[in-house]
């Protein structure tokens, strides 16, 4: 199973990719937070009362059972897979100190809930293909860490991490980090910055490090399952004209390839040895394009054992442009593995 996960809505895929040519759509989860687990059941956010949110865990089999509950009313947040530890944000509206609105952002663990942090939303926009960073806030794999912030404009803070034991700030990061994402064990972080800055890893102990062999992951960084490589869209020329799909491999040091030198973007890991990317074409005159290129509609793939890319047949209707709408059919990013229990 794979899921792709909505980056600007809340919105999520869940393909059986036994035949990564030839998936088959299991349930498209919307306006609610989702994780996948171990065994290809997914679980979701269901609120009961301002005092209750259920986990509701879907089986393939299509039958529902509760599998938790966090003592809150919550659609939107990222919790571990034990649900001993939950971080949610609240949109809050303008007022005198935030002319734009604030972002509450709260923690739950040791079965408690406490206000972690409060920052500003920036104002801004981006009339372009992948338009401005969505907002970050994840949990650490090992549980000890929370990453949250927005670099959404003017006025933005830079991100922050914070200590789940104590509340504290382990590390403010660069303001020109614009995402971030954990790797699949621990808590190193792995910090996206703006241009053509090579990507960063951070952990309390050492801080910000440079990746050897590591280029910008410029758009919708992700990790494979086993978590030795990292899949991403960057530009291949200074002008932003011609987007292509790029590998970095942590084996043998670090190294850095283009996966096709074509058009292409949104690539990512859909099961072991397998990448779905979108084909791209150069926008014309009578097109309405927010950048350089647009997709095809085609969805292709590539075998990394063999190389050679080709077309993913989806079922009528059940291809991310038809499942996402006219709006938001660039919006889906790296499919999430969560760890075995």
């Amino acid at each position: 199973m794979v899921m792709l996960q909505g980056v600007w809505t809340e919105q999520h895929l869940l393909y059986d990719v036994s035949d990564p040519l030839h998936p088959r759509l299991i349930c498209n989860i919307s306006n609610t937070s989702a994780h996948l687990v171990a065994d290809g059941s997914v679980e979701w956010l269901k609120p009961i009362s301002d005092g209750q949110t259920d986990v509701v865990i879907s089986s393939l089999g299509g039958n529902d059972s509760r599998a938790g509950s966090f003592p809150f009313r919550v659609t939107s947040g990222a919790w571990l897979p034990d649900r001993s530890v939950m971080a949610y944000s609240r949109r809050m509206p303008a007022d005198d100190s935030y002319s734009n609105g604030r972002m509450e952002v709260w923690l739950y663990a040791n079965q408690q809930t406490f206000h972690l942090y409060t920052y500003p939303i920036g104002i801004g926009d981006c009339i372009c293909r992948f338009g401005l960073p969505p907002e970050v806030l994840s949990v650490s794999p090992d549980g000890k860490y929370v990453v949250a912030g927005w670099e959404a404009g003017k006025g933005s803070l830079p991100l922050a991490v914070f200590r789940v034991s104590d509340h504290s700030v382990a590390g403010d990061l660069d303001p020109r980090v614009t995402w971030a994402f954990w790797d699949r064990s621990g808590h190193r972080l792995f910090l996206n910055r703006v241009g053509s800055n090579p990507t960063q890893a951070w952990t309390p102990e050492e801080g910000a490090v440079n990746l050897p062999g590591a280029a910008s992951w410029s758009y919708l960084p992700g990790l494979s399952p086993d978590g030795s490589m990292v899949a991403y869209t960057a530009y291949s020329d200074q002008n932003f004209r011609e987007p292509r799909v790029y590998l970095y491999d942590f084996k043998q040091g670090g190294s850095t390839q283009m996966l096709v030198d074509k058009l292409g973007t949104q690539v990512l890991f859909v099961k072991a040895g397998w990448l779905w990317y979108l084909e791209e074409r150069a926008c014309v005159a009578a097109d309405s394009c927010a950048g350089s290129t647009m997709p095809t509609g085609k969805v292709l793939a590539v075998q990394l054992a063999f190389g050679p890319e080709r077309e993913v047949s989806f079922a009528a209707g059940e291809d991310p442009f038809s499942q996402a709408g006219a709006q938001n059919w660039l919006a889906f990013g790296p499919g999430e593995f969560w760890p075995p229990s």
